[in-house]
């Protein structure tokens, strides 16, 4: 039985994976102004307020020895006649500097379960009860650059993992703008919006403790149909040291191996 687990462990079949390398856009304001579209070459127009509070974000994250949070998402997905559905999924994520994480993820289109520890990367498929490991660099920025590049590999939320996840984002923006303070699950948060060339992004960014996302909605403006992501995040944690039980790949007795599949083209 053939099986697409790299590109589709973490990219495709978990949803359109979060790769905020390549998102970053705006969304709409809570006013009726509409942005618009950014212009390919413009020079960058931040707004300082916006540009502060995800610099803050980014060094919090950045700066953590271990960190987890439990995400609720829903994306959607453009069917033949442009017919676009909306799909559900549940993500658990950690991670502890500078080789381990964890990614457990279940949606309405499957499960995927993925360990890093060490030099070693393991994908399970857990509707199929396969699994396949490969060796890695030993840092956790390293690996998720190799598999992206090797593997077409995307985790979801990825970019929150690196130890400067302002570094990507910031090759991308081409406009970002401050919304104002608006609520996440009885949460205030600064609302914060930013453009790329294709992709409109906003955050959440909690403003009573650490600068955490609290919610990302992405749309994909230039894909068919326009497809939305969102994640709710919550139960944020920052521990000085996690388990290592929790990186151990956790596989059933019957769990089939089987090689990662080179997959061309790049993964939404």
């Amino acid at each position: 039985m053939s099986l697409k687990f790299v590109a589709a462990a973490c990219g495709a079949a978990m949803g359109i994976a979060l790769n905020l390398n390549a998102v970053l856009a705006a969304g709409p304001a809570s006013s009726p102004t509409q942005v618009a579209p950014p212009v390919q070459g413009a020079v960058p127009s931040i707004d300082p307020q916006a540009d502060e509070l995800l610099n803050k974000t980014c060094a919090a994250l950045g700066a953590a020895d271990a960190l987890s949070f439990h995400a609720e998402i829903l994306f959607d997905k453009v069917l033949p006649h442009s017919v676009k559905v909306q799909y559900a999924a549940e993500m658990n994520f950690a991670l502890q500097r500078p080789d381990e994480l964890m990614v457990d993820y279940h949606s309405d289109l499957g499960g995927k379960q993925l360990w890093y520890q060490g030099d070693t990367l393991t994908i399970f498929d857990e509707p199929h009860e396969m699994y396949a490991s490969m060796k890695v660099p030993s840092s956790i920025d390293a690996m998720l650059d190799q598999v992206e590049a090797t593997e077409n590999l995307t985790l979801p939320l990825s970019n929150l993992a690196y130890s400067d996840p302002c570094q990507r984002i910031r090759k991308q923006i081409v406009f970002g703008t401050y919304i104002g303070v608006n609520d996440v699950n009885g949460v205030a948060c600064d609302h914060v919006a930013f453009s790329s060339r294709n992709i409109d992004l906003q955050l959440w960014l909690d403003r009573s403790g650490k600068p955490v996302p609290r919610k990302i909605v992405i749309n994909y403006r230039t894909e068919p149909g326009a497809p939305e992501y969102i994640a709710v995040l919550s139960d944020w944690k920052f521990p000085k040291k996690i388990s290592e039980s929790q990186f151990n790949p956790q596989l059933p007795k019957d769990a089939k191996r089987i090689e990662f599949l080179k997959v061309k083209g790049s993964q939404p």
